[in-house]
């Protein structure tokens, strides 16, 4: 029985103060501090999909969207690792003595996630892993690493029957990889999202779980496509972030005057461009929700989201993504040469923003994927 805040949409609110009060830490260390990391566990905030049997929160797709949001609303590198940690619906996919395992003090464990693939080779009671993952986000606070990895056999990868690659996820505790500092970069520099390197490490066979058949645990949130559960997360990271922008532009304006006196805030194209800003941001915020919810709607009947929805749900990140560098660019360039100040909140917000925005997941290939779905023809992209 989760000991937790009963609504999970309260977290970010519950945990500003903690959050602000870590924010100079975040961009000096390049990292989260420990304390903050154990106050997102203890209050819930990295069980949103963990099922209730292990204490957490089984939260709908939709309901854990809007919290990544929220957070990414306080601070983009907390938000990120909040998303990429949140992987406890593993529980629903490991076997009983995998989660066993993984949950053995009864805490949410602390999760750390890549999506490149490394290669894993069958061997007796599980697998050799080996692969070097980057921008892996929250690793130096994560207890275990979760890597994506495809299985080898016959000299190249080994297929299922339904002639794909056979891809797996692999749970291996933080003691068994290195990581390598190279977390210098402009944006989200709190997030720690260095380098991850595993060198034929087993991973026994409780440790492995497979995303291509039926969840273990069959109730509505586990029903489909488990990547699902992960790929939109990082658009609602930066919805938060453009929205926070928003609200970090109307506040300087409301002072900054202009060359021909009176303050920006009073110009009509300040103001024009303020509202157009927030009517895209929210009309695509609505759009992410809305694709969601049909995933959440999909599994409480019992069924995965088909093929037809995920894509529309790719589509409106991809879409979040367009807007919320729209108004990132807008915002900054409103904010004139007070943005470019480090005292300046606009100025850090962009940077971080801009950062979220370069993830894969929001790139050009998926909306096309999203296109040749409309056509009738395959994805084309991994994981899709």
């Amino acid at each position: 029985m989760s000991t937790y805040e009963s609504d999970p949409l309260r977290l970010p609110e519950r945990l500003a103060a903690s959050v602000e009060a870590a924010s100079e830490e975040l961009e000096t260390n390049r990292n989260l501090p420990e304390k903050l990391v154990r106050e997102l566990r203890d209050s819930g905030a990295l069980a949103l999909l963990t099922p209730r049997e292990q204490g957490g929160y089984e939260a709908p797709l939709t309901t854990v969207l809007q919290v990544y949001e929220g957070f990414g609303r306080l601070d983009a590198s907390v938000a990120w690792v909040v998303w990429n940690a949140n992987w406890g619906f593993l529980a629903a996919l490991l076997s009983e003595e995998g989660v066993a395992r993984v949950w053995a003090d009864g805490t949410e464990p602390v999760f750390a996630n890549a999506g490149q693939p490394g290669t894993a080779v069958p061997t007796e009671g599980g697998y050799r892993l080996s692969g070097t993952w980057k921008l892996v986000s929250g690793i130096d606070r994560a207890d275990w690493f979760v890597a994506v990895g495809v299985i080898l056999g016959d000299g190249g990868p080994r297929l299922t029957e339904a002639g794909t690659p056979d891809v797996r996820l692999f749970v291996v505790p933080r003691e068994h990889l290195t990581v390598e500092d190279t977390w210098d970069v402009a944006g989200l520099r709190g997030s720690g999202s260095n380098t991850v390197v595993v060198e034929d490490v087993l991973v026994p066979e409780e440790l492995v779980a497979r995303f291509d058949v039926p969840a273990r645990v069959q109730r509505p949130l586990y029903q489909g496509f488990a990547p699902t559960l992960v790929f939109p997360g990082c658009s609602a990271v930066v919805l938060g972030i453009a929205q926070s922008a928003i609200d970090a532009t109307v506040d300087l304006v409301k002072t900054k005057n202009t060359f021909t006196g009176g303050t920006l805030a009073e110009s009509a194209h300040v103001q024009g461009v303020v509202a157009r800003s927030e009517a895209a941001l929210h009309a695509a915020r609505l759009l992410l929700w809305s694709t969601a919810a049909t995933v959440d709607t999909a599994g409480a009947r019992g069924e995965a989201a088909n093929l037809e929805e995920r894509a529309a749900l790719h589509s409106a990140m991809c879409h979040a993504a367009e807007v919320g560098r729209e108004v990132l660019v807008a915002m900054y360039e409103l904010g004139a040469s007070s943005s470019i100040y480090r005292n300046n909140p606009v100025e850090r917000l962009f940077r971080d923003g801009m950062v979220a925005l370069q993830h894969a997941n929001h790139s050009a290939p998926f909306f096309e994927a999203a296109g040749r779905v409309r056509f009738g023809f395959e994805p084309g992209v991994p994981l899709f």
